[in-house]
């Protein structure tokens, strides 16, 4: 096992001089202004058997500018591209997860890109609000956001609702007496007392507040901005009552029992299979999955996206970013190739979104159509980089959307917060697992009564202020 470690470290140290070696000398480069070729190392980028190298080609042919595309092993992602960083070997342009942008951003070797976002042709229509989450202490933007702000919503089975003779919930009255009769009234008319209101996951570590939106409602689990200043959201006010609903749902059986050990896999598969009436999971093409995977169980299933209850909301998360490392000559360009390539309406967003024609779609008599996935034809070519659902510029795509996910899109956007970026110091990053762990110790003991709410509350203040609490919050606002 050490060996094989070993192994998979050396490779990940010494891919990435191999794949700059040879073309470093021209990336980046300028030529009357502009750029010959860049290097890019991408995650969601379509795969080499999905067409990546006619991918590239259009992108040359639209943009004049040759790219190189370094698409590690998603599952190896973080760890190929931490050690390209540490070899020094950049390339121009890369893609970070939400987790890395703070840490990427502060290492000194990103250029900051604000002046570019601010000088684009396509920066009236861009989501300023999403954008300024990427702004760090040091007044500079790092990263530009590769798709709209997406997020959770709730998911319900309508044909359970309809059964049942009820709505869709609107208050949180409304939402307990639909989890008791999902649990108690046989709302898939077996004769067996056997569903449960509403299943959710709890090892989502930092994402805890995308997931349970209809029963924290104003409360958050994590760090939040509250009129303007960070705060640990587990000691706002709001926090007693979430865990109070928390506690009473779960004593009363109207949530899963096995709520503290589901995945979001294990959950998912609830509704699927007609066990659960309710989850909240992500907006977008799951609305589509859900839907189906139910009906393959039980052909008269309907799952649907619904709109939160009052006094609760859905989250906008952080979204994967494009950044431009100080490897480029002409950092300008490559932001000009990339972003304003991706947002131009034209043939560069098609590309970046449904792919090159012929390939990945057709268009016959004036309509698009996505064509097979080219590496497996059994299913539809989906997305060549960003989704064609998460559009940031009002773009119309002009493929035909499916109503179920546009649905949930519309929901997700009409009733949401944009959350920000915590950019804590040593001690944050020091504590703040430690912290994690402690808030999901007592959230625990509180939902399954082993202490009460007010003495959760109370330890939890004990203990965050020996794990250096006051000092974290100082790092956060200053």
């Amino acid at each position: 096992m050490k060996k094989t470690i070993c192994l998979i470290l050396l490779i990940a140290l010494l891919l990435p001089i191999g794949l700059f070696a040879n073309g470093g000398s021209e990336s980046g480069s300028s030529e009357e202004g502009g750029i010959k070729k860049i290097t890019a190392v991408w995650d969601r980028i379509l795969l080499e058997e999905n067409g990546q190298k006619e991918w590239a080609d259009r992108f040359k042919e639209i943009t004049g500018v040759e790219i190189e595309i370094i698409k590690p092993v998603h599952n190896q992602y973080k760890e190929i591209l931490g050690a390209t960083f540490a070899a020094g070997d950049l390339p121009d342009v890369v893609e970070l997860q939400t987790v890395d942008i703070v840490p990427y951003a502060l290492s000194g070797k990103l250029v900051p890109i604000e002046d570019y976002i601010e000088t684009s042709p396509y920066y009236a229509e861009m989501p300023k609000e999403l954008i300024e989450a990427y702004r760090m202490a040091d007044g500079h933007i790092y990263g530009f956001p590769q798709t709209r702000a997406d997020g959770c919503v709730t998911y319900i089975r309508q044909d359970w609702l309809d059964k049942l003779g009820l709505d869709a919930p609107t208050t949180y009255d409304e939402f307990v007496a639909v989890l008791e009769a999902f649990t108690y009234d046989d709302p898939d008319g077996n004769g067996v007392d056997d569903t449960i209101g509403m299943t959710l996951p709890f090892n989502t570590g930092l994402e805890f507040d995308y997931y349970n939106r209809m029963i924290m409602q104003d409360a958050m689990f994590g760090f939040q901005q509250k009129d303007g200043a960070w705060t640990d959201g587990f000691l706002e006010s709001e926090m007693a009552g979430a865990l109070q609903r928390f506690r009473d749902l779960y004593a009363e059986g109207l949530i899963d029992s096995e709520f503290f050990s589901n995945k979001t896999s294990t959950a998912r598969s609830k509704i699927y299979e007609g066990q659960a009436g309710m989850m909240e999971y992500w907006m977008g093409t799951w609305a589509t999955r859900f839907d189906e995977s139910a009906k393959n169980t039980n052909p008269d299933a309907v799952v649907t996206a619904i709109e939160p209850i009052e006094n609760a909301f859905y989250v906008k998360r952080v979204v994967p970013v494009h950044a431009i490392t100080v490897a480029a000559e002409n950092p300008e360009a490559v932001f000009d190739a990339v972003v304003n390539t991706m947002l131009d309406k034209d043939a560069g967003q098609l590309l970046f979104t449904l792919g090159v024609e012929g390939i990945h779609y057709r268009v016959i008599g004036g309509k698009y159509e996505m064509l097979p996935e080219p590496a497996n034809p059994e299913r539809p070519f989906d997305k060549a980089f960003n989704s064609q659902y998460l559009i940031m510029n009002g773009w119309r795509v002009p493929v035909a959307q499916d109503d179920r996910v546009a649905k949930s899109g519309r929901i997700h956007d009409e009733n949401s917060i944009q959350l920000g970026l915590p950019q804590g110091g040593e001690v944050y990053t020091k504590r703040v697992g430690e912290l994690l762990t402690l808030k999901q110790e007592i959230f625990s003991k509180v939902v399954i009564g082993d202490m009460s709410v007010s003495q959760g509350l109370a330890e939890y203040k004990t203990k965050a202020e020996s794990l250096q609490i006051d000092e974290i919050l100082a790092e956060l606002n200053s």
